[in-house]
């Protein structure tokens, strides 16, 4: 089992491979390679709504979960 000193050295190398890298702009090989591969443009997929469900939150789950069994629980609470 690897010591807590060598998963942190490992630290930042773990985050860079998990790291989100930017969009890619237009005239960047990155945007030539993805309309390469996928056929379409990187922005041609930007105001579509993969996932139409509607998923529960601590926000809205109110609308799931019937009002008398939410009477019998404590919302407040963290």
């Amino acid at each position: 089992m690897p010591s807590d000193r060598k998963k942190l050295l490992a630290l930042p190398f773990y985050m860079t491979k998990r790291a989100e890298l930017p969009t890619p702009k237009r005239g960047q090989k990155e945007w030539d390679l993805f309309r390469d591969i996928y056929g379409v443009e990187w922005s041609h997929y930007d105001n579509t709504k993969f996932d139409k469900e509607e998923k529960i939150t601590e926000f809205n789950y109110e609308k799931f979960i019937p009002q008398n069994i939410l009477k019998t629980m404590d919302t407040k609470s963290e």
